[in-house]
C-alpha cells in the first residue's frame, strides 16, 4: 500500500479526533491545554465556545470527507495515482483555511 494513502488515513481520522475533542471541550470553561487557542478565542468564555464549536464542527466534516475520498481512490485510481496526494494536499488547505475561517467567524461574533 502506498505510504500516501496510509498517511492519508491517519491525517483524516486524526483531523476527526481533533474535531471532536475541540467540540468536547467547547462546552468547558476557557482552557488553555487543548482547542482553538487564539488571541481572539481565549478573549471570553464565550469566544472559546464559539470558536471550538465552529472549528470543532468544521474539522469534523473535513476528516470525514476526505477519509470518504481516501476510500473511493483506493479502489478507483491505482496506489502511485497523483489522486492519493490531491486528497491529502486537500486534506491539508482545507483544516489551515477552515481556522481563517472561523478567525473571521469569530471576529464577526465579538462585533
Amino acid at each position: 500500500m502506498n505510504v500516501v494513502i496510509i498517511v492519508n488515513i491517519i491525517t483524516s481520522l486524526s483531523i476527526m479526533l481533533g474535531g471532536l475533542c475541540m467540540k468536547k471541550y467547547a462546552k468547558m470553561p476557557l482552557d488553555h491545554s487543548i482547542g482553538f487557542r487564539t488571541a481572539r478565542s481565549l478573549s471570553s468564555d464565550e469566544a472559546w465556545q464559539f470558536a471550538n464549536e465552529k472549528c470543532g464542527m468544521s474539522w469534523i466534516l473535513i476528516g470525514a470527507v476526505c477519509f470518504v475520498m481516501t476510500v473511493a481512490a483506493v479502489f478507483l485510481f491505482s496506489a502511485d495515482s497523483p489522486a492519493h496526494l490531491a486528497v491529502l494536499i486537500l486534506l491539508s488547505a482545507a483544516s489551515i483555511l477552515s481556522v481563517a475561517w472561523v478567525e473571521i467567524q469569530l471576529k464577526k461574533f465579538q462585533g
